[in-house]
């Protein structure tokens, strides 16, 4: 039983690794035959833990309590769908009604969003589950960092290629519309910009915390710089400061030394390292694209009166107004889209707006004061696990403290680009913070 119960936990970790990598390039997974296939999937993932926890009587849960804040979430959202009252009429599409005609029976005021949203939730909960079970394994965190370069790099180069040489179609072949700006697999630009903060850091880390043979350092560096460059060239401002306060992140890890080990030496002996990768980042995102970025940066100077930030801000003030006419329970997961047109407009003419631009305040919106603890109680379990391994780093092997610091950092730069877009709306990226987040979760 122990070597079918270790086969089954090899194709789950198998199984995560190719669902990370594939569902960032079915354009993120956000259209429905590939969430269809990342849910189908995720609960064929369940089904292979329940039977390793079926036939295997040393099944460990220790380690498995972070997932617990999206279980309760899950539970939440269900609840958001139970008809407390006499079900009335079906309504057409919600918004197409005033809230106050609406008189739905769930407090969810468009329990089918929420249903939607429920599959794709649950779906996150079993891989997150999933995740933390199968990552103990130190191998498969170093083989899983290995990977995430490797195809950070080369996701990388065809993004920066597929800019260079758009025709007006993702994959050049996808014709799109003109309401989104495509960049790399994703549908819009900031999206990469997420993927990139999630990964970047990670290579970034093994170069700067482990001793390494010649050929790794190549490789991480050119990961590192390939990702990062690919990430400024996104266009991405958001992404840009997100980029920025991590290279400052680590930088204050290296100098300060808080976390010494065995290799607090060798780091000694390579202090123009992270100088030297700055510096190509720098010159990399400069000869691709001088142009665009300065007219990007010229942006900056309009301050407040910039067109995408004085958007951004009627977006979370009406968002803000949704939230205070639902405090505690929210309008229910998923159902932002519909309630929206009764608090403001889109900035385009033709499409609703699906998203307010801040995952932050979309979870005060969809769920209300509820979600948000449930929220902040991730945060909290996940920062004190933080604090646990920031006191243990001198005991940490390096590798370990590697991937800790540099998947920290990666996900304190997708919780500041948060504050201003919706990357974790988004299924590949929002598995890709999970998975990373599991990697971080050493015993």
């Amino acid at each position: 039983m122990k070597k079918i119960s270790a086969r089954i936990e090899g194709v789950i970790f198998a199984d995560l690794l190719a669902t990370v990598v594939l569902a960032t390039l079915a354009f993120g997974t956000v259209e429905s035959w590939s969430l269809a296939i990342f849910e189908i999937n995720a609960l064929i993932v369940g089904v292979l833990l329940a039977w390793q926890y079926a036939i295997d009587p040393e099944f460990d849960w220790r380690g498995l309590g972070l997932a617990l804040p999206l279980w309760l979430l899950l539970a939440w959202a269900l609840i958001q769908i139970v008809p407390f009252r006499s079900a009335l009429p079906a309504p057409p599409a919600p918004e197409s009604l005033p809230l106050d005609q609406l008189r739905l029976p769930t407090i969810s005021l468009d329990p089918r969003a929420t249903r939607e949203a429920i599959a794709k939730l649950l779906a996150l909960a079993i891989y997150f589950t999933a995740a933390l079970h199968v990552l103990r394994s130190p191998r498969r965190r170093q083989l899983s960092v290995r990977i995430l370069a490797g195809f950070g790099f080369a996701v990388s180069l065809f993004a920066i290629v597929q800019r260079l040489t758009y025709n007006g179609k993702m994959y050049w072949f996808r014709p799109v519309s003109i309401y989104i700006a495509p960049y790399g697999p994703f549908g819009n630009y900031n999206h990469f910009a997420g993927m990139a903060e999630l990964l970047f850091p990670l290579p970034f880390a093994w170069l700067l915390f482990t001793r390494s043979k010649l050929d790794e350092r190549i490789f991480f560096s050119l990961a590192t710089v390939m990702l990062a460059a690919a990430g400024i060239f996104s266009l991405s401002r958001g992404g840009m400061i997100s980029m920025l306060v991590q290279f400052m992140a680590l930088g204050a890890v290296l100098i300060h030394g808080r976390i010494k080990g065995p290799d607090r030496a060798e780091r000694g002996k390579l202090p123009l390292l992270p100088v030297l990768i700055v510096i190509a980042v720098l010159l990399v995102s400069v000869w691709i694209g001088y142009e665009p970025l300065v007219k990007r940066f010229g942006t900056i100077q309009q301050g407040a009166g910039e067109y995408s930030v004085v958007t951004r801000v009627e977006f979370w003030r009406a968002s803000w107004r949704m939230f205070l006419d639902h405090p505690l329970t929210g309008v229910g997961l998923g159902a932002f889209p519909a309630v929206y047109p009764s608090y403001g407009s889109s900035s385009s003419r033709h499409e609703r707006l699906e998203q307010a631009h801040n995952d932050y305040l979309q979870l005060l919106t969809d769920t209300g004061i509820v979600g948000g603890a449930i929220g902040l109680l991730f945060l909290f379990l996940w920062f004190r696990r933080r604090r646990e391994q920031w006191k243990s780093g001198p005991s940490m092997r390096s590798a370990d403290r590697a991937i800790s610091i540099g998947g920290t950092v990666a996900i304190l730069g997708i919780l500041v680009h948060s504050l201003m877009d919706f990357n974790l709306q988004i299924a590949s990226n929002a598995l890709l913070f999970l998975f990373v987040i599991a990697m971080t979760e050493k015993e």
